[in-house]
């Protein structure tokens, strides 16, 4: 095993002998495990769209920890937690799971040893599984608590003790399913500095509008019975009305919320939304540059549309989105004098566009479209506290006309 140790992330890499590799698959041949001769554990396949959730979840855990872990303690609570190991077949080789990413990265950000992990998962397999991917990876197993159960059973207490002591958790909540409560998120995001990122399994849900014995859990998944009025509905009409209404429901509770489109690999068809919430500004922009950064500068796993990535070295379409923004943002506040801060809130979780996106869109707008009043003289670009007063029209400059014209 060879590991490496990088400036953009921790990697560990094991490449196996295919001899060794063998499959389980179901009734209908479809590979669902693989064991390995010189593994005391299982793998499950690998899939493009927990490919790239995992690679999300590097990049914005570091720097999650970095920021949060320097003046805290913090907690990571992974509510199903899974088996912990993946293989790899594009490159013949092991990746581990959220639980093992999350302590890999709150290591790689120096604070190990001032962070708690909490790991759940109903089976008891799983955990097994887990614990024993975790010695393969060799990363530290210090600080870790593991539960065996129902995630709805064994949250309550851990929120309960959460509140008593407040600290940074980052929630990472990911139900096969719809068997997660809506309440107990709210719960969560009640209690300071906590953020949650929710797997919304559109797909699931899609299928059992229609089943009555799944109206209590589709209630308890929504926090409201209004998912109702949606049930007849089909195609992008029922997709766009019940990944709002749970937006919606989230937003009661977090200043934040913003939703990852993640497709099946194969198929235009949405799969699941990973919803993330949060009460913090930082927190919603980082997660948004963090998708963008490892899928092609998109906020969306769009499986066979993927952008392809040769073609994107060549048509560079940031500027097009950054004048239309402009354009959007003008003709939102003209006339009216509002905080930088504001404009951002705005954009940042209504919107594709990422925080430097709205960045330069607002100040493009500067002299012409409107008059900036720094809170600190010595700036050069702008601050969140910085008033943006939008004139009513286009201050347009004077051509200058030329002596010989």
């Amino acid at each position: 095993m060879k590991y490496l140790n990088t400036k953009e992330k921790l990697r560990l890499k094991t490449l196996l002998d295919k001899n060794k590799l063998h499959t389980i698959k179901n009734t209908k041949g479809k590979i669902i495990k693989y064991t390995y001769d010189d593994f005391d554990f299982v793998l499950w396949p690998y899939e493009e769209q927990t490919k790239i959730k995992h690679k999300v979840l590097r990049e914005y855990l570091f720097v999650w920890a970095t920021k949060l872990g320097s003046v805290n303690y913090i907690n990571y609570y992974d509510g199903f937690s899974g088996g912990g190991a993946y293989y790899n077949s594009e490159e013949n080789d092991i990746n581990y799971g959220s639980p093992i990413i999350a302590k890999e990265q709150f290591i790689r950000a120096k604070r190990g040893n001032k962070s708690s992990f909490y790991f759940n998962d109903k089976n008891k397999s799983n955990v097994e599984n887990l614990k024993k991917a975790f010695v393969k990876s060799g990363i530290s197993t210090s600080n870790i608590t593991y539960t065996i159960g129902e995630f709805e059973n064994n949250i309550t207490s851990f929120i309960e003790q959460l509140k008593d002591n407040p600290r940074p958790t980052f929630f990472m909540i990911d139900p096969f399913g719809i068997n997660a409560h809506f309440s107990t998120i709210k719960k969560i995001m009640e209690i300071p500095k906590t953020e949650v990122l929710f797997n919304f399994m559109y797909n699931f849900a899609r299928r059992f509008t229609n089943n009555k014995n799944s109206e209590t859990n589709l209630t308890d998944l929504f926090g409201t019975e209004e998912w109702l009025n949606y049930k007849n509905l089909s195609g992008d009409a029922k997709e766009n009305a019940l990944r709002d209404l749970y937006k919606q429901q989230l937003k009661s509770c977090a200043k934040y919320v913003y939703q990852y489109r993640m497709c099946f690999p194969n198929d235009k068809r949405t799969y699941y939304y990973l919803f993330h919430a949060s009460n913090n500004r930082d927190g919603c922009s980082i997660m948004k540059d963090s998708f963008a950064k490892i899928n092609y500068g998109e906020v969306e796993f769009l499986g066979p549309n993927q952008p392809n990535p040769a073609q994107l070295a060549i048509w560079d379409l940031t500027t097009d989105k950054i004048e239309t923004l402009k354009v959007q943002i003008w003709n939102e506040f003209k006339g009216q004098t509002i905080l930088y801060k504001d404009i951002v809130d705005r954009y940042i979780d209504s919107t594709t566009y990422l925080e430097r996106h709205i960045k330069q869109a607002v100040l493009l707008l500067k002299d012409e479209y409107a008059e900036f009043i720094h809170v600190n003289s010595k700036t050069r670009t702008i601050d969140y506290d910085d008033t943006i007063c939008f004139f009513d029209k286009p201050n347009l400059k004077p051509v200058q006309m030329s002596l010989f014209s």
